[in-house]
């Protein structure tokens, strides 16, 4: 049996399995998701583009993906820096937390297949994705959630120890230094 593997978004360009990984990421995207319903295709479409599809196409070096057997388990994705007059476009609750980004410029978002969740491959993509942006000298990383998600305990088991509630996000924040 074979074991999880993490790779980089590009390294599936270079085996011709792109197509198929974007598929299963979009699947995981949305069964993940707690919105379910959209009032058309156009409003699905925007949904994911604000949340994946702004950083498949932007930050694909940001996106790691965990797999079993070229099987999408979950993934990790974001940017180095949230201060971002595009990404405001699309996600302006962003600019709640500007004071923030000093201490902790980067964010994530990250899924797993609601199979794979409870078997640590959470963690191995946050490990990942902090050595990365550790390597690049990032100082801090964020995450936006619900003050009442299932996943604040998953971040908090990981280090997130700053905490900030405004308009109903939740900013959950930790250092990389």
């Amino acid at each position: 049996m074979s074991e999880v593997v993490i790779v980089n978004l590009k390294d599936f360009s270079l085996i011709g399995k792109v197509d198929s990984v974007k598929t299963e990421l979009r699947e995981i995207f949305f069964e993940s998701s707690t919105k379910k319903d959209f009032a058309n295709s156009e409003e699905k479409e925007k949904f994911f583009w604000k949340y994946m599809g702004f950083y498949l196409a932007h930050y694909s070096e940001f996106v790691w993906i965990g797999h079993k057997d070229f099987k999408v388990l979950g993934y990790i994705l974001g940017m180095p820096f949230s201060q971002d007059p595009t990404l405001y476009e699309i996600q302006p609750h962003m600019k709640a937390f500007q004071e923030e980004y000093a201490n902790f410029p980067a964010h994530l978002h990250i899924n797993c297949h609601v199979d794979s969740r409870g078997m640590g491959l959470g963690q191995k993509l946050m490990l990942i994705f902090e050595g990365q942006l550790k390597a690049q000298g990032c100082k801090g990383l964020h995450a936006m959630t619900g003050p009442e998600s299932r996943n604040r305990s998953f971040y908090e088991k990981l280090g997130f120890d700053f905490e900030q509630t405004r308009n109903g996000i939740l900013f959950l924040g930790k250092s990389l230094t």
